[in-house]
């Protein structure tokens, strides 16, 4: 009777938990993958870098808000829709898991991560 009842406590512990993880999501994202999206049509995709850095290359329709400035949680939610999934990029992928973990405490629902960030993607444009 008792090991029946701490299955029961399990399995509802295990559901209250999976529940509270699928309404905010943070996810890798792969450079083939997110350009087969920006085919498909519009995505929500934000540049994280410096502005010398985009100034020196950016992936198209990218939108360009820089994480070190202090309004950065301000500007991504007046530029995004937060119930819509919105992909994020920086170099090498250090800032965008920065940027994606503070967008996802601040009520963005699904952010991708860019895998590699802006490095990664311009090495399997050369393939």
């Amino acid at each position: 009777m008792i090991m029946k009842k701490l299955f029961v406590y399990s399995i509802l512990f295990l559901s209250l938990c999976s529940c509270a993880q699928e309404s905010s999501v943070k996810k890798l994202i792969q450079p083939d993958e997110l350009a087969i999206l920006l085919e498909k049509g519009e995505i929500q995709l934000a540049d994280v870098r410096t502005q010398g850095e985009y100034d020196k290359g950016f992936i198209k329709g990218a939108v360009l808000i820089d994480f070190y400035k202090d309004d950065f949680v301000k500007r991504m939610s007046e530029t995004f829709d937060k119930k819509k999934p919105v992909y994020v990029y920086c170099a090498r992928g250090g800032r965008s898991n920065k940027a994606s973990l503070l967008l996802l405490q601040n009520g963005f629902q699904k952010v991708y991560d860019l895998d590699g960030g802006y490095s990664k993607w311009t090495k399997n444009l050369k393939k």
